[in-house]
């Protein structure tokens, strides 16, 4: 018997990972109170239908309905083997029509022959026809008293609201890496397969959050090692089933932080050679990024997401990456996915991602200044250049010299560091402002006002009148009341030229989106 069968849980406490639902679903049981019909929905593995099986013993044990099932009781048993008359599992993706599910509803009609219910456990709900949905809802609308319904699915949302509206609704979330290392390291010792922890975290990577592929995973790692006579370590599992790229995500890494375009690209080619996805190791740069930007703000918080080694790899290298570089990293390769994905090649769009956040200082483009210019402030190192704090447009008054303190409970720092989300809160109300925000740059904050520079007097007076907008979008995002300033400054312009020599296009755009929202 397979790994994933033989270690299936057989009570509620054995369900790990699912600490809100099995509370929720014992207080229940515990109190009496059962619903007619249940829904279980999580990504693949989670223990959906896990949870069912144990909820049907629940509810058929001769000592129940209680939380706990003795298992050993010929009700259990019998659902244990799959005997039982009265408890009846139902693959959707196989009995989806109107037929399957007419036979069901006049099946449902009798009393169970044996056991307290009829429990129904129908798996992959969603796969039922919109015919046998309907079918399916009359039954649901007046249920005999006698039933218990159990939806299982991985999408949710592809069932009728007319059922889920029916339906108590859990939901079960992925497992996280630790949880799942540890679960599999008791299996592996019960069952005396030698892995070190590496290997587990690499399996449990692997997995996705899915307990049943890691155990499959683990299962088929302790084949290959008997054939190779070897202990399973993360170099087997590498072996067994491809690189899934981490150990040259973390090479990358290093690469960027020393800002070492070369070492860079060797690694991209090393990875290449060896047959690695670079759509795969341009994801596993984006979570390496993304550890260490949780690990510079919660560390406690990034231990319950991913492996123990990760976790001190992260927190080692959090003090030696500015948060705007991070942020400015995982916008770009985010970006370079969102390329792959619409055609683009894989490798050249990660190479372009990299050697763009590396020699940033050569980036003219406005996202590339404010992430450098955040990034001096983060250090407590930024000597504003005269020439930001003393020219102003024609119709502006100069702006105040910028100050890298905190302005009461809002610095600088912090509105450039949240100005992408206000961006986002703003321009999700009105399109339209997209393309002037896009122009804008956060270059003070004092007495709770925020300066935005801007390079041209068009993209102020598109940006003026929207003013208390964006105001909102700092209260929402920041919590602080702010009152926003505008300043044309053509110097930005000068500066800004070789990456936009002109703004017909933007002015097009912009007009376009104003046009659309009137």
């Amino acid at each position: 018997m397979s790994l994933y069968r033989a270690w299936r849980p057989k009570s509620f406490s054995e369900l790990v990972g699912q600490d809100a639902v099995v509370r929720t679903l014992t207080s229940a049981l515990a109190t009496g109170k059962l619903a007619h019909a249940y829904l279980f929905s999580g990504p693949r593995g989670s223990g959906k239908t896990s949870a069912a099986k144990i909820l049907a013993r629940c509810i058929e044990c001769v000592a129940g309905p209680t939380p706990t099932p003795d298992n050993s009781c010929e009700n259990c048993r019998a659902i244990i083997d799959g005997t039982a008359l009265d408890v009846v599992e139902i693959d959707a993706a196989s009995n989806r029509g109107i037929d399957e599910i007419r036979a069901l509803r006049d099946a449902v009609k009798f009393a169970p022959s044996a056991m307290r219910m009829k429990v129904y456990i129908i798996d992959e709900a969603h796969m039922l026809t919109k015919e046998g949905a309907n079918a399916f809802l009359r039954t649901l609308e007046e249920p005999p008293p006698h039933a218990v319904f159990i939806l299982a699915t991985t999408e949710p949302e592809r069932l009728p609201v007319t059922i889920l509206s029916r339906c108590q609704r859990y939901a079960f979330s992925r497992i996280s890496i630790p949880v799942m290392i540890e679960r599999m390291h008791e299996i592996a010792t019960s069952e005396s397969i030698h892995i070190d922890d590496a290997a587990l975290a690499a399996i449990a990577y692997r997995a996705d959050g899915g307990l049943r592929d890691a155990l499959t995973m683990l299962e088929q790692a302790a084949a290959y090692a008997v054939a190779t006579e070897g202990k399973i370590d993360a170099k087997t599992i590498e072996l067994a089933f491809g690189s899934a790229g981490r150990e040259q995500a973390a090479a990358l890494l290093d690469a960027v932080v020393a800002r070492d375009a070369s070492k860079a690209l060797g690694v991209i080619e090393e990875a290449s050679d060896a047959g690695i996805e670079l759509t795969v190791l341009t994801r596993s740069l984006i979570a390496e990024f993304r550890n260490v930007l949780v690990a510079r703000i919660d560390p406690e918080l990034l231990a319950r997401d991913v492996a123990p080694e990760d976790v001190a790899r992260a927190v080692e290298r959090a003090p030696h990456v500015p948060q705007a570089r991070i942020v400015r990293a995982l916008r770009v390769l985010s970006d370079a996915l969102t390329l792959v994905r619409s055609g683009g090649n894989a490798r050249l769009e990660l190479e372009t991602a990299l050697l763009r956040f590396i020699l940033a200082s050569e980036d003219p483009t406005l996202d590339a200044l404010a992430a450098r210019v955040a990034a001096l402030e983060e250090r407590g190192s930024l000597q504003p250049p005269e020439e930001m704090s003393t020219r102003a447009g024609p119709a502006q008054a100069s702006a105040p010299r910028v100050n890298p303190k905190s302005d009461g409970d809002v610095s600088l720092q912090r509105v450039r560091a949240a100005w992408q989300s206000i961006r986002a809160k703003a321009e999700g109300e009105r399109q339209s402002l997209r393309a002037p925000l896009s122009r804008a740059v956060v270059e003070a904050v004092e007495g709770g006002t925020v300066t935005l520079a801007l390079p041209e007097a068009w993209i102020a007076e598109s940006l003026k009148e929207h003013a208390k907008l964006i105001e909102r979008a700092i209260e929402n995002v920041l919590g602080a009341s702010m009152t926003v300033r505008l300043r044309v400054d053509g110097a930005m312009r000068a500066k800004t030229s070789q990456a936009k020599p002109d703004d017909s296009d933007e002015l097009f755009d912009y007009a376009s989106e104003v046009i659309r929202e009137r």
